[in-house]
């Protein structure tokens, strides 16, 4: 592995995690002190243990499904990666959930161009439309709220025309042509030419209507699982908890955290979603306990178990290299 992806990796672990790690004590001291320290505390103490548990696994059935979309897509550009080497990729890149928008993840790209020798421009598009219909999926949680509950988000509505506009404009291949041809004129680009032409083929073949349909549907039960881990959490409080809320306020937490851009959405998402369930007559300790313990499930256990994932990786790879040596 070069060590180009090492200091890649160092940094997010020595830079990144840790300012992660001291903005989310902030974000959950600030947490504490709008719900009442001492009320939020008895809150998840009441709280039974499998609930907790449920999350977890809750969460790693999502990552599982999600694998099969990284699989679905690397498999539509016919890029011939191993399985196992495949899972390694997908699970590593996880440390990067901390990165603003997940945007990250594209680590992967490099990840597996030192690994298979496979070009940047073939598999970063994979990192992209996995995001992009991520976001989509999460909207379409998001606006069930403006279905059922008559409630409207100016973030969410921008962010969803924003990605929707997009994809349309991507399969706008005449056009998307002409531009690119436009660009080989200009000096800096053009010498790029075919790597950004190699980029957009593949990013336009994940993004035709029969993959994109495959995709949203794979992210819409693999985001639907962590909608259920709320529930399931929102149930140990008040047991007429709705499904639908939890998705709603997943869905929305999530979008308005990406649209913030703040490292792993800090903030913006758990602010989002205390609001909404205090909006809906939740107490303030339970609506901070839920949100404090679905973060804790699904933001933080994915970059500690990428992180542990690649260390363990390369701890193994260089000892095996020292021994053979």
């Amino acid at each position: 592995m070069s060590g180009y992806l090492y200091r890649i990796q160092d940094a997010i672990r020595t830079h990144g995690l840790w300012v992660t790690a001291l903005l989310t004590v902030a974000v959950f001291f600030g947490l504490f002190l709008f719900g009442d320290a001492p009320a939020v505390v008895d809150a998840l103490g009441s709280l039974e243990l499998w609930r907790i548990g449920a999350v977890f696994g809750l969460v790693t059935v999502s990552y599982g499904i999600r694998f099969l979309k990284w699989e679905y897509y690397l498999r539509t550009l016919r890029i011939d990666v191993p399985l196992k080497t495949s899972l390694l990729v997908f699970v590593s890149g996880l440390m990067m959930v901390i990165t603003p928008g997940k945007a990250g993840e594209v680590w992967k790209a490099w990840f597996l161009r030192d690994e298979q020798g496979i070009p940047v421009n073939q598999t970063a598009p994979v990192v992209g439309a996995e995001r992009v219909t991520d976001l989509l999926a999460l909207a379409a949680f998001a606006f069930l709220g403006v279905v059922l509950y008559r409630q409207s988000s100016t973030t969410l509505i921008g962010v969803t025309v924003l990605f929707v506009g997009g994809v349309a404009l991507l399969q706008w291949r005449s056009l998307c042509l002409r531009i690119l041809t436009l660009c080989e004129t200009i000096p800096l680009i053009g010498s790029y030419a075919d790597e950004i032409r190699e980029f957009y083929e593949s990013t336009y073949a994940l993004f035709r209507p029969k993959q994109l349909g495959v995709a949203m549907v794979i992210s819409l039960v693999a985001w639907g699982m962590e909608g259920v881990a709320l529930w399931i959490v929102l149930n140990g409080f008040a047991t007429d908890a709705s499904i639908l809320l939890a998705l709603f306020v997943l869905g929305l937490g999530s979008v308005v955290g990406a649209a913030s851009l703040l490292p792993g959405g800090l903030g913006a998402a758990e602010a989002s979603m205390v609001g909404m369930l205090v909006f809906f007559e939740y107490s303030r300790a339970i609506a901070v306990s839920s949100t404090l313990v679905i973060r804790v499930g699904t933001l933080w256990y994915g970059a500690v178990l990428g992180t542990v994932v690649f260390a363990s990786y390369r701890y193994v790879r260089d000892r095996n290299t020292l021994e053979s040596s």
